[in-house]
Formats: C-alpha cells, structure tokens, sequence
C-alpha cells in the first residue's frame, strides 16, 4: 500500500505568511474596510446603526439579520421623531451596509422596505418638506464680497473691532476661501484637506491648477485636476506663509468655522446669510456655469458629480432670467 505524504514543494499557511500573524491580518482587514468608506459616511453610518439597534433591541428584535417588517416599523417612529428624509435615507443605508456581510437577502433592499421609503419621499415633496439646498454663492455675489471683506467687523474678544491690520489679514484669507471654493466647486472636506503642494504650477491663458486628492466621490484616491482663475491663484499666493511646508494645510480650520467665516463675508456684503453653508460657493459654480449654457457633461465634469440627476439638484433654483428658456426670451421684441 502506497503511503501518502504531502510533498515537499507544498508549504502551509503558516511557512507562507512568515510577514503577518493573524491578528495582524485581521486588524488590516478592519483597516481597510474602513478606509472604503469616507470619515463623514461612517460617522453617519455609526448614527444609523445605533438608531436601529437601540430601537430593535428596546423590541426585543434581532437587529442582525434584521425583518424587513420591523425596519419598516422603525422607518415609521423615525418619522414620527420629525426626522428628515435625508436621514432616513442614510440611515437605512447604514443597516443595508451591515447585512451585506451576511449571505441570506439583504432585508434593507427588500422591496416592502423601498416602497416605503419611496412612499415617504411622496408624502413629504406633497406636503412641501423636500431636502434644503444650500444658499448659492455666485460669482456676482463673490465679487461683493470681495470688495467689502476689508471693512473692520466687530469681532475681536469683547466686541472690539478689528484693526485695519486685522482686518486686512482676516479679508485675504475669506477671499481666498471663498474664491478657491467656488472656482473649483469644492466639497468643505475638499477644500479643508488641500496642502500647498496640491497647488500646480501656472497653466496657460490665465487659469492656474489644483489637485484635489480624495474626494467624496472618490474614495479611491484616484485625485482630480480642476482650473482655477488667476484671481483666485494670486488670492492663494498673498496669504501663502514664506516658509510654508509643501505638506501642510493651507486652511487649518474646522467645518464650522469655515461655514461662520463664510456667513459673516456674506453680512458684511448685505446678503441674506441665512442660507449660506460651506457648500453656497459649489452650488453658486454650479448655478453659474448652468447659467452660462454648460451642458449637463461638462457640468458634471466640472463638480465631480457621478449623475446627472445629483447635478441638476444644484440648478434646480436658478432664477428664471438665467435659464436657457429666460436668456432666449430676453432676446425677444
């Protein structure tokens, strides 16, 4: 009887993984599946699931797997907390990414529970509660910033008002924010996680580059090079320290600051402020290349959108004058 030994050429898992322990592999795994998703979807995904699985198990539910009858249930006290749809919507995709590990159907894309969100949707569009767009800050309201961001505001420690030096410094770097947001239509994450090597050398005709590495809608890495004015590169180049490290932030700010700094530019210019986020320059870049007949790709390319339909939530408040329809009237006797 031949005697069957494993041969000699065959190594095991343990002669090949001479690198990685197990619990090393297991901790690159979590590292990796975290880094595929982006630091604002996790920290919402985390306020889902938390949601669901307090809302489950106050039930006596299993929260995972979870019924599709129950996610339903709890779609329902959602609403009735007056949460808005844009939170059910990522909240209940926050339970749908903690299923796809299992292999039975996944019970948040079961169709009971679509057609109840969708249905939802209906209910609040009729009854006018329909996701807030940001104000826009277009260019013409830029430029109003622009020419009264040196004015002195009161907002040294006391109410004190600012110096003409502090002034001065504090207007360079709101115009730069702002300018830089709105030429290159940047998300607030975006924007906040530029260095100053990420600022190309000048291109041609006027019109200076910028590398966005990482993006919500690339999460990849694969980076993007957008245009941007030579207004907006000299706005940058004047508060650009003399020793500035290439790797560091060129806007060493929170979110929200960014959004207060941007809110007070727009007081100080007389516009409605009660609108504005860190997002009104993206949707104003938006608001004006529709405006001056972009088409839909060259829209898309320019914001970074994967679709069409997410574009033209940007355009959708544009004010009549400025639409292809109004700018042909205008041309009408």
């Amino acid at each position: 009887m031949t005697k069957h030994t494993i041969a000699p050429n065959i190594h095991t898992a343990r002669d090949l993984d001479t690198d990685l322990d197990a619990r090393t592999l297991e901790e690159l795994i979590a590292l990796g599946e975290a880094a595929a998703l982006a630091p604002n979807t996790r920290k919402t995904y985390r306020s889902g699931w938390s949601s669901w699985c307090q809302w489950a198990i106050a039930r006596g539910h299993s929260f995972l797997p979870a019924d599709p009858k129950h996610i339903q249930a709890w779609l329902a006290s959602l609403v009735n907390q007056k949460k808005k749809i844009t939170t059910l919507r990522s909240y209940l995709a926050a339970v749908s990414h903690h299923h796809k590990s299992l292999p039975d159907a996944n019970p948040a894309e079961d169709p009971s529970v679509r057609n109840l969100l969708a249905g939802l949707c209906r209910i609040f569009a009729a009854e006018g509660i329909t996701p807030k767009q940001a104000g826009a800050l277009r260019w013409e309201a830029i430029k109003r910033i622009i020419a009264t961001a040196e004015i002195p505001r009161h907002n040294q420690p006391g109410g004190r008002i600012e110096s003409p030096e502090q002034a001065q410094r504090r207007a360079e770097i709101d115009i730069a924010i702002i300018a830089l947001a709105h030429d290159a239509a940047l998300r607030s994450s975006e924007l906040l996680a530029l260095i100053w090597n990420d600022i190309e050398v000048p291109f041609e005709k006027g019109i200076h580059l910028i590398r966005i590495r990482r993006s919500k809608t690339d999460q990849t890495g694969q980076g993007a090079v957008v245009p941007i004015s030579d207004l907006t590169a000299k706005a940058i180049a004047l508060i650009r320290p003399i020793d500035a490290n290439p790797l560091d932030r060129i806007f060493d700010i929170s979110p929200s600051t960014l959004t207060r700094r941007m809110r007070a530019a727009a007081r100080a210019a007389n516009i409605d402020s009660s609108k504005i986020t860190s997002h009104s320059p993206r949707v104003g870049m938006a608001q004006d290349l529709a405006a001056a007949g972009i088409s839909m790709p060259g829209l898309m390319q320019a914001g970074r959108w994967k679709t069409p339909a997410t574009a033209a939530r940007y355009t959708e408040q544009l004010t009549a004058a400025d639409t292809s329809a109004g700018q042909y009237l205008q041309t009408q006797s």
